[in-house]
């Protein structure tokens, strides 16, 4: 698995959860008509008077049974547009996992290679880890095992790094830093067209502030003292245009080198 395809594939998903939204949003103002109701009841063998509820979304038509647990209120905006907190969520996890796969593939040579930067200088991994690491190392000598010491290091450094986030722009600088990258804010503006990156940073981070918002707080509007439950607003306009820019972002980290 390549890093891009690590991308494609959340990020993918994360536009599922976008097909889900505008496919399953109840446009229906009006109950079922009587004599629709009994039609479709008779067409499919099921008891007459039967109290089921019909959605019409964009793209289909949904009967409700009796037994469902579901209403027709689970069908609108305010039930919905956690779908698109879904997408959103997904849409980062897509940039975090891939800025770990390039890490993660691209370490060990990295650190290998001539004269290392300051952050390369400075990372490290606890005694405990390197101790084991070796304990790792020579038991599977005496076992008679051919392995690579640096696969065993490769294990330990992906251990430490997937618990450390890469979706700010400060983080993933320090990402590219790690493989011996200190080009990147240059190779972005070079790739985008522009002075700066500063509406870049600035776009990054308020995803990556909606994405907390939603995982660690519920997307609920904070209150100092009591208040109704309010969820933060969400369009799937902002989604959209969300995913496209984490589209664009990658593609121009792939050409990054």
């Amino acid at each position: 698995m390549t890093p891009i395809d690590a991308y494609k594939d959340t990020s993918n998903r994360a536009r599922t959860f976008l097909l889900y939204h505008h496919g399953l949003l109840d446009t229906r103002s009006r109950r079922i008509r009587k004599d629709w109701k009994a039609n479709f009841l008779e067409f499919m063998n099921w008891p007459a008077g039967a109290d089921i509820e019909r959605v019409d979304s964009a793209d289909a038509v949904f009967i409700l049974r009796p037994t469902s647990q579901l209403t027709t209120k689970d069908f609108t905006h305010t039930v919905l547009d956690d779908q698109l907190r879904a997408a959103l969520t997904f849409g980062v996890s897509a940039l975090d996992r891939y800025v770990h796969e390039r890490v993660i593939k691209g370490i060990i040579p990295a650190l290998k290679s001539g004269k290392l930067n300051r952050p390369q200088e400075e990372f490290s991994i606890p005694v405990a880890t390197a101790i084991k690491i070796s304990e790792d190392a020579v038991a599977a000598q005496r076992r008679g095992e051919n392995i690579r010491p640096a696969n065993i290091v490769r294990k330990k450094v992906q251990e430490i790094l997937y618990r450390r986030p890469f979706q700010s722009f400060r983080d993933i600088d320090f990402a590219f830093q790690l493989l011996g990258i200190a080009t990147l804010e240059t190779q972005l503006r070079n790739a985008y067209g522009v002075q700066d990156c500063k509406g870049i940073k600035k776009q990054l981070s308020g995803i990556a502030t909606r994405r907390n918002q939603i995982v660690h707080e519920g997307d609920l509007v904070r209150h100092e003292r009591g208040g109704q439950i309010r969820r933060h607003g969400i369009t799937r306009k902002y989604v959209t245009d969300s995913l496209d820019f984490l589209d664009q972002f990658v593609t121009s980290l792939e050409n990054v080198s």
